[in-house]
């Protein structure tokens, strides 16, 4: 299969492109510089530099979109650029990166959105993020409709360093291993789970 992963470089992104890229032949779009093969490098928050993407006459079996962003604080406190970046990167370039790849995807084409149990629940110091999941959240909903092959994954908080010195865990709350959540990705890839929404 041909697989296409945004932002495939650390933390989750990373435990997903290692598992399945022995198995099937992975793509990745990143703003990150790489030396991996079949590397887009892009930053994704820009309209224009999605816009200039070109997969060729690639067919994607698959697209896991993975990239976000987040700035942790009471809302004042950040810069309305911060906001910016959360929006673009987070709501906007899947839709627009979506918008592009119509030339690569048939309706066969799988569609992931690796998202957060943050699109249904209310997190303090997180108000444009959770804008952001919550929208992307129902665009996912409704582009199904159409669709029918869309998939929204929604982990809660993951076993990384990425929340560390911003959320302090109840001694009852347990973080998942990122490979719970690659497990579940595989299963959704090779049609042994079915739910549009999982929440792990």
């Amino acid at each position: 299969m041909n697989i296409l992963i945004t932002w495939s470089n650390k933390w989750i992104w990373k435990a997903i492109k290692e598992s399945l890229e022995n198995k099937h032949t992975i793509f990745k779009v990143s703003k990150n510089p790489s030396k991996d093969d079949n590397f887009f490098q892009c930053d994704l928050t820009k309209k224009e530099k999605i816009e200039q993407l070109d997969f060729w006459d690639i067919i994607f079996d698959v697209i896991i979109f993975n990239a976000w962003v987040w700035y942790y604080g009471e809302f004042f406190e950040q810069k309305l650029e911060n906001y910016e970046e959360i929006i673009n990167l987070n709501l906007l370039s899947p839709i627009r990166l979506l918008k592009c790849l119509e030339h690569n995807i048939n309706k066969d084409t799988k569609i992931i959105f690796l998202w957060s149990i943050a699109s249904k629940k209310f997190m303090k110091h997180g108000s444009v993020y959770l804008a952001s999941k919550f929208g992307l959240r129902w665009f996912a909903w409704w582009l199904k409709e159409e669709w029918k092959k869309v998939y929204i994954i929604n982990p809660k908080i993951v076993d990384t360093d990425f929340h560390k010195d911003k959320i302090i865990l109840p001694e009852n709350v347990k973080p998942i291993k990122s490979e719970e959540i690659v497990s579940v990705v595989e299963n959704v890839i090779l049609g042994k789970e079915l739910r549009f929404e999982i929440d792990l």
